[in-house]
């Protein structure tokens, strides 16, 4: 994801929309555009918008089980000034750091609904 991209982008599926909601809010400082309720005010479905990016959380996903969802191996990227801030607030909210595989200045954090990221800073002009 980059900062200009205001299509839709990936379609993360997690147990508890609400729940990834509120820590996508809380550390990545998201905004819900649209979101899908039950009657009783359980949230199914949502848009968020991340920066520029436009991302889709649902707990279910048309092509295949919400339960395949957790622990994949595809890390989503988000762009933010303080990095260090971001990766700060994902630990205190539940995610937690993965062990890079080779040396690297890259962080991957895994968040609490089992979903890869990676924060970096904002691209210097060479």
């Amino acid at each position: 994801m980059r900062a200009q991209d205001q299509r839709t982008g990936p379609h993360l599926t997690v147990s508890d929309t609400s729940e990834a909601i509120a820590f996508y809010t809380d550390v990545f400082d998201a905004v819900a555009i649209q979101r899908e309720c039950l009657l009783d005010g359980h949230v199914v479905h949502a848009e968020l918008a991340v920066g520029g990016h436009r991302l889709i959380v649902s707990e279910w996903w048309e092509a295949g089980d919400p339960s395949v969802a957790a622990n994949r191996d595809e890390v989503l990227t988000i762009e933010r000034t303080d990095p260090e801030s971001v990766l700060r607030r994902a630990v205190a909210a539940g995610a937690h750091v993965e062990p890079p595989a080779a040396p690297s200045h890259q962080v991957t954090l895994r968040d609490p609904a089992g979903l890869c990221w990676t924060v970096v800073g904002p691209q210097r002009a060479g």
